[in-house]
């Protein structure tokens, strides 16, 4: 995944979508962000809003990430007008910072029709009702 985006514009879109606007969801525990880059747009999304505006993308795709991380590697950026990112499977650079996977909660999915809309993605109809038994299965004794 790799686009070029206006990055005041992208900080503007995240403060109207996010979902960690109180104290309690702040910091390493706040909810996943939805950048999806397709075309010639990207879409942010979060749990209930989400925002589409023109970019320059080179790859598609669709990432996840912690809106708190994310807006925070942002702020870093303060005398650049337009970013690039790329996602790979190194982890995300963002202009000259590099962050991998193990250091931060980022999912990429390079194929946006099977990206799910949300992430933790929600568990298929037939395995939400399944009793897990606290001594295990079968296999596991």
């Amino acid at each position: 995944m790799l686009f070029v985006i206006d990055r005041p514009r992208l900080q503007r879109m995240i403060h109207l979508v996010r979902d960690d606007k109180n104290v309690s969801s702040l910091g390493a525990e706040s909810p996943f962000l939805r950048i999806a880059a397709t075309g010639d747009q990207l879409t942010v999304a979060g749990g209930k809003v989400k925002a589409t505006f023109p970019a320059t993308v080179y790859e598609a795709g669709v990432i996840f990430i912690r809106t708190t991380v994310f807006r925070r590697l942002l702020n870093t950026f303060t005398d650049e007008k337009f970013l690039t990112l790329q996602i790979d499977k190194e982890g995300l650079r963002m202009g000259n910072v590099f962050v991998s996977f193990e250091v931060v909660d980022l999912m990429l999915f390079p194929n946006v029709e099977q990206a799910p809309h949300k992430w933790p993605a929600e568990l298929p109809p037939s395995e939400r009702n399944v009793i897990r038994d606290p001594q295990g299965n079968l296999f596991d004794r």
